[in-house]
């Protein structure tokens, strides 16, 4: 199986068609998108696509660098030469732009709405483990370098996140003290960072925990379901889920008992609104963790020919687009 073999048979179609009858034609194809505040990524392996599958020689690129913030239907790359040398990488070009810069633009986002908390990304089950390499690049293009897999860290320790999930509670019969004893028994120079919505209870159990770990005791992770109110709550308290409330009544109870070097991690359906909501109300949460919110695919890309031997001509409505800001590219003399 070749790689071309996997754009769709109409770009084949055109290639053959441009070849044979349109050979000395020069068209200019343009790609964009239609948001706002977006952060540009999958530039660098579109160019690496064009090296390595097209004799870059033949034609020229535009292009906008990697991280530019962009706006609606500003062009990002620009391919001008005969058709048939780069025409039929069209839709592969728009599906990279589209998933690295939705994933990089979700990322840039959420840093923007976290002012300064610390992000981990959590999305590793919100996808193919194929994409966690290229996923884990987009997200450090919109400002996340904390991830809970290592392969997504790039195997740095500092930067990977994790200690317990709920299955290591329920394997010693809910007893959290027990499954922190043992998460400190087995790794004694990691920091415990304790879960604590298992019984849906987190002052109580965090307090446990800080009773019995004192100093040892980094922080606690609060995952409570939306469809649960924490019993923290009085009956009626329409609390659902992780809420601004909770985590300061937790924080709260942690400064009264010794607890004020604990931190306070929040998971459970993050995203840009739902951590602005809590920074709007000053919520004391040290770290978010987001998962699925950071692999939507939101913002997707088109490419249109808009120009035929320097001469303007253009499906209506898809003028060409000049954009002053696109760099040229300059081969190396190593390339084709």
């Amino acid at each position: 199986m070749e790689l071309k073999d996997k754009t769709s048979i109409y770009f084949h179609k055109t290639q053959e068609i441009a070849r044979k009858y349109r050979k000395n034609e020069i068209i200019t194809l343009q790609f964009f998108q239609r948001h706002n505040n977006v952060k540009l990524c999958g530039i660098n392996e579109v160019l690496e696509l064009l090296k390595n599958n097209t004799d870059i020689s033949k034609y020229t690129i535009k292009y906008l660098p990697e991280g530019t913030i962009i706006n609606n239907r500003d062009v990002v790359l620009e391919l001008e030469g005969p058709y048939y040398e780069f025409g039929i990488w069209e839709g592969m070009i728009d599906g990279i732009l589209a998933r690295q810069t939705s994933i990089a633009t979700n990322a840039y986002r959420i840093v923007e709405a976290s002012n300064g908390k610390n992000i981990i990304s959590m999305a590793d089950r919100a996808d193919h483990y194929i994409n966690q390499l290229n996923d884990a690049y987009a997200l450090k293009v919109g400002g996340i370098k904390n991830h809970s897999t290592l392969v997504s860290s790039n195997y740095d320790l500092s930067h990977t996140y994790g200690s317990m999930p709920h299955a290591l509670i329920q394997m010693f019969e809910g007893d959290v003290l027990k499954a922190c004893e043992a998460y400190c028994k087995t790794f004694p120079n990691e920091p415990l960072y304790a879960l604590v919505d298992f019984h849906n209870d987190v002052i109580s159990d965090s307090l446990a925990c800080l009773k019995k770990f004192k100093e040892k005791l980094k922080g606690v992770r609060i995952d409570t379901s939306k469809s649960m109110i924490d019993k923290m709550f009085k009956e009626g308290e329409a609390q659902f889920g992780v809420t601004p409330l909770q985590v300061k009544k937790l924080r709260e109870a942690l400064d009264k008992n010794g607890g004020k070097h604990v931190k306070i991690t929040v998971s459970s359906g993050f995203d840009e609104n739902r951590i602005k909501e809590f920074e709007d109300e000053h919520t004391p949460v040290d770290s978010y963790g987001v998962g699925e919110a950071l692999l939507r695919i939101k913002i997707h890309f088109s490419a249109d020919a808009t120009k035929i031997n320097g001469k303007k001509i253009a499906k209506a409505g898809r003028e060409y687009l000049n954009n002053p800001d696109l760099i040229i590219y300059e081969r190396n003399k190593n390339e084709n």
